[in-house]
């Protein structure tokens, strides 16, 4: 018996069958009956929508039909709807087969789908739970049962035991040890006596053994000449209570196991021969472990494991509260073909259906349901890792990018939009409560946040400090975390200190982030965001290189840029000498797709940043920074080729060359004398002080600019007022800040301004 036979359909059950007569194609059935696993649940329905379409039905009847069976998948019903009319967007194929292609109507008696449902559970359900189990009315009865099991769960010349039961002291009953006869023994024994219930007339029940036992043995696990079945059999459900068995049912149906056979016990159960086909004992206690791990959260019986299990046989019957009852068979052979089978479907349910083109060249690229932030820059089940150098910030541009997108505000991430406000998780190490605070202090206050959007951000962030779990254990507790609190994003902060094993290894990043947190996005959509530290910097004047070869900037192997979706660089660049600290953040891989637009408005993968002016721990966009002025490569002093702009110098006994660079003082005292002094048009030094010219970044400054400074420093006592600096800016055009370098190098001053104190 390959399908059911259904005997009657609930009223209650939203994927019944038409009443009118209608047959829905089989795949449109087995996807309404079992649904589809996260990653497949957006092709499985458009290819739904397409056998309904090819059949004739209406758009609106593709919708009611399969819009339920969405949602309870996990699919947002907007997404859902959107699916459905791509593919009726498509051209009609021939009808499937086995359909009549005739135009369908609408039957009266089908449930309309809700109009809107709450956010389902992210958390995954295992295949055989009772929770996410529809109840499927029990088949009609298979006639000949107790033949047909013979001769469909055991072999010829192997060994089937029965055992009928006794009464005890307290006046229950158990099952005895039984009579073991090979399978043509027992089939010639029905023939004889042509009905079980002459061999056994019974009515207080009847067992068999579920695997082939020894002849002449005494029916313990010793005997057991094939392990061949386990039996699944419920109890109560968590709460204690009786589990229907058209759950149980649905719940064995749903697992996929192989099943050989399924009997009604004749009260409050049904048994199902799961086939395990094991070697030898240990791995057949292997695979019963794996049969009751995907039945979770339905109570089974766990005196049922060991491989000489009674249970109930078919044709038996068993008295209860005074009915006599017949212990019938059900159903054979259903689900995967055989152990291997479902072992292959199982290691690949999260992999999904296969994509077709069908539904690529239908899918609304502008309207993707998998959207999370930008344009399509990081969806469901993404991942983004940040790096920069450590102390420079990063947890305060996670903290800032966080409550941004908490209050689904771009003006607070550079122009990077959510779709919607972000529910995140900040798993973290290195910061206390005060850290925290500091950094959620001085983002959230320098915003304009109304007291709507607050209590939105305190619901949607959520902190928890982590410093004592890495590698798996870490993994577990966020896969707890994540199925706890349902978050969007989960920020990991940073990555060096939860990974537990050595970063330069690929396979050491394979596990962690493939193995194990793809695991868990896989499962709910959560997004990763890790943070990361870069590696040793480039020796001075190395490049860069391009954006692309910036997200190889992380410490360790290559192999967490090939793994995350994006990865996002903060840099510190170089800036002319006094001015603030400035970095760029650049979005090395989906580029422009993040969204972020520089202080002109215009889209860009690489902004600048700054730490807030006002001392709070935030960060503020900025204009792209002047260059610094370079310094040109040459040989000793005297060799060099005078430059426009320079000063002379004359030495004792030499001609007078000219040098370009910026004055600096020849000694610590100033008191040289006659050992170097300002020619070709300079005005004259100090008789104080002498100046020699420092090889390295030239002046910007005209040569008449530069006497003039410094007969202004001359007349002034080494001073110039903020009012000349502004006057010397404007005349030569250029900065107060190239005014204020050439008078700290004319007053002597150490320039060191290259690097933040």
């Amino acid at each position: 018996m390959s399908r059911f036979k259904y005997t009657s359909v609930p009223q209650d059950n939203p994927h019944a069958h038409a009443s009118n007569g209608d047959t829905l194609p089989n795949s449109v059935q087995e996807y309404l009956d079992n649904g589809a696993a996260q990653g497949g649940r957006n092709r499985a329905l458009f290819a739904a929508a397409c056998q309904l379409r090819d059949i004739g039905a209406t758009e609106g009847f593709a919708v009611e039909t399969l819009l339920l069976r969405a949602t309870q998948d996990g699919l947002k019903p907007g997404e859902a709807t959107h699916a459905i009319k791509s593919a009726f967007a498509a051209s009609r194929r021939e009808p499937p087969t086995g359909s009549t292609g005739q135009p369908w109507q609408l039957s009266n008696n089908r449930r309309p789908a809700p109009a809107m449902v709450a956010r389902p559970s992210q958390k995954t359900a295992k295949p055989g739970a009772i929770s996410e189990s529809r109840p499927i009315p029990l088949p009609e009865t298979i006639a000949d049962g107790f033949k047909t099991l013979l001769l469909t769960a055991f072999k010829e010349g192997e060994g089937v035991c029965l055992a009928p039961t006794r009464e005890n002291e307290d006046g229950s009953r158990t099952p005895v040890r039984g009579t073991t006869l090979t399978r043509e023994a027992w089939l010639e024994k029905l023939k004889k006596k042509g009905s079980l219930s002459k061999i056994y007339s019974t009515k207080e029940g009847l067992f068999v053994r579920v695997n082939p036992m020894k002849t002449g043995g005494k029916g313990t696990n010793d005997d057991v000449t094939a392990f061949r079945h386990a039996l699944v059999e419920f109890d109560t459900d968590a709460q204690g209570q009786d589990i229907p068995k058209e759950l149980q049912l649905g719940a064995i149906i749903h697992s996929g196991l192989p099943i050989t056979a399924i009997l009604d016990s004749g009260n409050k159960s049904v048994h199902a021969w799961v086939r395990v086909d094991a070697a030898n004992l240990e791995e057949y206690e292997a695979r019963v472990d794996a049969v009751y791990a995907l039945f979770d959260s339905a109570a089974l019986d766990p005196s049922n494991r060991n491989p000489s299990r009674l249970s109930r046989c078919p044709e038996g019957r068993r008295t209860e509260k005074g009915e006599v009852r017949e212990q019938r068979l059900l159903a054979l052979n259903l689900g995967a073909k055989s152990w291997a089978d479902f072992e292959r479907v199982r290691n690949t349910a999260n992999l999904g259906e296969p994509i077709r083109l069908d539904y690529l060249l239908n899918y609304n690229t502008k309207e993707d349901p998998n959207n999370m932030i930008g344009n399509r820059w990081l969806c469901l089940g993404s991942s983004l890792v940040i790096v920069s150098q450590s102390g420079v910030g990063k947890s305060s541009l996670n903290m800032q990018l966080a409550i941004g997108w908490a209050a689904g505000r771009e003006d607070m991430t550079f122009g990077i939009k959510p779709v919607r406000p972000m529910k995140q998780l900040i798993l973290q190490a290195e910061n206390d409560e005060g850290d925290l605070a500091e950094a959620a202090q001085g983002v959230f206050f320098a915003q304009e946040i109304s007291a709507e959007e607050r209590a939105v951000i305190n619901e949607n962030l959520l902190w928890h400090r982590i410093t004592s779990a890495t590698g798996e254990e870490f993994c577990r507790t966020v896969e707890d975390l994540v199925t706890l609190h349902k978050p969007d994003i989960v920020w990991i902060d940073p990555l060096i200190n939860f990974i537990g094993d050595d970063l330069s290894e690929a396979s050491v990043i394979a596990q962690f982030c493939t193995g194990w947190l793809n695991a868990i996005s896989q499962k709910t959509g959560v997004i990763f965001a890790l943070i990361h530290h870069t590696g040793k910097p480039p020796k001075d004047g190395a490049s860069r290189g391009t954006n692309s070869d910036l997200a190889y900037a992380g410490l360790g192997s290559s192999a967490l840029v090939n793994w995350a979706r994006e990865v996002m660089v903060l840099s510190r660049i170089k800036t002319p000498e006094g001015d603030p600290a400035t970095f760029s953040l650049t979005a090395c891989k989906r580029r422009k797709r993040a969204g972020m637009r520089d202080m002109s408005g215009e889209v860009s993968e690489e902004i600048y940043i700054r730490h807030a002016a006002d001392g709070t721990i935030r960060w503020e966009q900025c204009d792209k920074p002047e260059a610094p002025e370079k310094a040109k490569k040459g040989s000793k002093k005297e060799d060099k080729a005078p430059a426009a702009g320079g000063y002379a110098l004359k030495k004792k006994g030499e001609g007078t060359e000219t040098i370009p660079g910026v004055l600096e003082r020849e000694d610590g005292t100033g008191e040289s004398g006659d050992s170097a002094a300002l020619t070709q048009g300079a005005p004259e030094a100090p008789q104080s002080r002498s100046y020699t010219l420092r090889r390295g970044r030239p002046s910007k400054l005209p040569r008449e600019a530069q006497a003039a400074i410094i007969a202004a420093i001359r007349a002034n006592g080494g001073l110039i007022t903020p009012a000349e600096r502004e006057q010397f800016a404007t005349t030569y055009g250029v900065s107060t800040m190239t005014i204020r370098r050439f008078e700290d190098a004319a007053n002597g001053k150490e320039e060191d301004r290259s690097e933040e104190k």
